[in-house]
């Protein structure tokens, strides 16, 4: 990548972080005032997590599917319906919701456990499982998928 993309990259994730901070308070805020556990906000919050990262997916299958059969207006003959920009543009709305849907959910199980956990050293050594279990997930995300080459 070139190092516009790589700044880009990492600016966009910076970006991520900071709003998602922001939506995890508002977020707790809101659960509070409306009598909602913070357990139950972290669960629906990584539900949509789950959601949103199986979306690209499920609409790239049905894509194909509707294509195969010549449904909707898909072509079997033409691969390329002329959708593909609006297509990419939702594709990339799915991703950064994806990514800050994640983040929440960081955000969020970070927050109950500074409010949960009495002790210090319990706090840090749940929030640093937390760091390595969601490190560990990003890592292993890419296992067995081929590299895109360039």
């Amino acid at each position: 990548m070139s190092d516009a993309a790589n700044a880009l990259g990492a600016l966009g994730s910076d970006l991520a972080f900071s709003v998602s901070f922001g939506i995890a308070r508002e977020l707790l805020d809101a659960a509070n005032e409306s009598g909602v556990s913070e357990d139950e906000l972290v669960a629906v919050v990584i539900a949509l997590s789950v959601v949103f990262a199986a979306l690209p997916k499920s609409v790239r299958l049905l894509r194909e599917e509707l294509r195969e059969h010549g449904w909707l207006g898909f072509s079997k003959a033409n691969k390329d319906d002329g959708n593909s920009g609006v297509l990419d543009f939702l594709s990339v709305l799915v991703d950064i919701a994806k990514r800050i849907s994640v983040s929440i959910s960081v955000q969020l199980l970070a927050s109950n456990v500074r409010a949960r956990q009495t002790l210090r050293a319990v706090r840090v050594v749940s929030l640093l499982s937390i760091s390595v279990f969601f490190l560990f997930l990003e890592a292993t995300s890419s296992v067995g998928v081929k590299p895109r080459r360039t």
